[in-house]
């Protein structure tokens, strides 16, 4: 499991779907997944790291922020890098979800 911040409603519907636990406070490990150009408050989770944990996650971020055709972009800090996602509107979700991930994990499993 890897301990990420995101908006709230994200991490409500992640855990409320089983794809995420409260892990209580946010520790200092804990990865930053913000939605470019939105405040939001935000809510530390565990992310389970099943097959659609990630699709998942793309995908209310583009129904919760994107519009249906500008998008939405999303920053991730983790691991002491910092990646810029661009999650079109029409997006391969699919393939958006893998470059979450591999901006989360990494790319070895």
């Amino acid at each position: 499991m890897i301990a990420v911040s995101m908006p709230s409603d994200i991490a409500d519907l992640l855990v409320a779907e089983g794809l995420a636990i409260r892990p209580g406070g946010r520790g200092s490990s804990a990865a930053d997944f913000a939605v470019v150009g939105i405040s939001a408050l935000s809510a530390t989770v565990s992310l389970l790291q099943g097959p659609d944990t990630f699709l998942r996650l793309t995908e209310l971020v583009r129904t919760n922020f994107g519009r249906s055709t500008t998008g939405v972009t999303v920053e991730i800090k983790a691991n002491g890098d910092s990646v810029t996602i661009r999650i079109p509107g029409d997006a391969d979700v699919v393939t958006v979800a893998r470059q979450v991930q591999e901006a989360l994990i990494g790319d070895d499993e």
